[in-house]
């Protein structure tokens, strides 16, 4: 159970970051490419720590395709 709630925390954590990285990229133009950075290392945190856990593959791959269109939908605007 524990190792259950340190992977959620860290699943949680992950999505922190993401949402403060989507929110900067949202204001700030200019510091784009440092965003889109931070955005991917935190999809990547946010996938390892999935995979490290009871996540199945079919939904892993359902997260990524969603990060990476959302990170995609970041880059066009």
């Amino acid at each position: 159970m524990a190792h259950n709630d340190a992977e959620m925390k860290r699943t949680i954590a992950g999505f922190t970051l993401l949402l403060a990285t989507v929110t900067e990229l949202v204001r700030a133009k200019a510091s784009r490419p440092a965003l889109l950075d931070a955005y991917d290392d935190a999809s990547d945190q946010i996938i390892d720590t999935l995979r490290a856990g009871s996540t199945s593959d079919a939904e892993l791959q359902s997260i990524h395709k969603a990060l990476a269109r959302l990170r995609l939908a970041f880059e066009e605007k």
